[in-house]
């Protein structure tokens, strides 16, 4: 399978003289042309997965399972391959541009470093220079933007300049890392139809990553829900959004207002207490302390990603005792009926 394939993706962190589980077999589908959107609270893993598609990861961090770059593995190359595939295969676009560019280097130059290293052009440096005005008119941007300084740009410019650079040397896969955090609504919006028009002309596989489930819910074809280093539940983006199943889905959900709904600007909703230590997780169900809908057979079950029942929008899964296919304690009744009233 071409695109980016991962599985059962464990990242641990040394810390001292104990490990702290950072992600927990995790997999992920990213095909030519579609994109994925990762959803969860900061510290569920996500940025932690970005970084591991190209081993950007810090050397405390140990890795296991499988991470596939159009059929190469990742976790198995040697150093000169995978710096051939490092922006030729797979590029990042991290959260917070400016701190991500160089402050004292054109932008310009910057776009052009990743296509001199990786994929020059015959005809030397003005086929680079073509290449790069190319590249900012494909976001958006006048080429004469190229002589700018970052801090000369807005952030919404700085963010274009970032998507060019990941687009520099027509890689398969795209990680958009937080890509739009840092940006009023408006900018946000025009940087999401930018990546969506990129994604279908180019075909690029686009896994983005992002706390605001709203926003991967209108950009993404599949939505992936994580808490404290799993995905919870997976499905198609839309019908995650409007019909979660898991309980901390229902919770991001419903932590977005409803515009022109008093009520929710003066009661906001939200999900009480924080998540777990990595270190200290707690047994069964992870997010069992902070659910208002748990069961005593959460204490001791720890759910994996289950079918959803009766879904015909295309494959869900969540991982939750009350979407297990096994007979619920008698005093809850039956567990679809109670899926359905998530």
């Amino acid at each position: 399978m071409s695109g980016l394939v991962i599985r059962n993706l464990c990242v641990t962190y040394g810390s001292g003289d104990r490990s702290v589980p950072a992600v927990r077999g995790v997999d992920v589908d990213v095909l030519p042309g579609a994109t994925v959107g990762v959803a969860g609270e900061s510290g569920c893993g996500k940025s932690t997965v970005a970084l591991a598609v190209l081993r950007l990861l810090p050397r405390t961090a140990q890795i296991t399972g499988q991470l596939q770059i159009e059929d190469e593995d990742v976790l198995t190359m040697r150093w000169g391959r995978l710096r051939a595939v490092r922006w030729a295969g797979a590029s990042i676009v991290f959260q917070g541009a400016m701190h991500s560019l160089n402050p004292v280097h054109r932008v310009g130059d910057q776009i052009a470093e990743p296509i001199l290293l990786h994929a020059s052009p015959p005809g030397g440096a003005g086929s680079t220079r073509t290449r790069v005005d190319t590249l900012l008119e494909q976001v958006g941007l006048a080429r004469q933007h190229a002589r700018s300084y970052p801090h000369e740009l807005s952030g919404g410019q700085r963010q274009r300049v970032m998507i060019a650079m990941a687009l520099a040397c027509d890689p398969r896969i795209i990680v958009a890392d937080e890509p739009t955090t840092a940006l009023d609504v408006m900018i946000q919006a025009q940087i999401l139809r930018l990546l969506g028009r990129l994604v279908r002309e180019h075909g690029i596989g686009l896994m983005m990553i992002s706390h605001d489930l709203s926003v991967l819910a209108h950009t993404c074809d599949r939505l992936m829900v994580m808490y404290a280093g799993r995905v919870v539940e997976e499905g198609p983006a839309q019908e995650v959004f409007r019909a979660p199943r898991h309980p901390y889905s229902v919770g991001l959900r419903a932590a977005f207002p409803t515009i022109g709904d008093p009520g929710a600007r003066r009661r906001p909703h939200g999900l009480p207490g924080d998540p777990p230590d990595p270190a200290a997780l707690p047994t069964g169900c992870s997010f069992r302390p902070r659910c208002d809908v748990s069961e005593g057979r959460c204490a001791t079950v720890d759910p994996v990603l289950w079918p959803v029942p009766d879904v015909h929008t295309g494959p869900r899964a969540a991982a939750c005792v009350r979407v297990l296919s096994p007979t619920p304690e008698p005093e809850h009744g039956n567990v679809v009926e109670e899926t359905d009233t998530l």
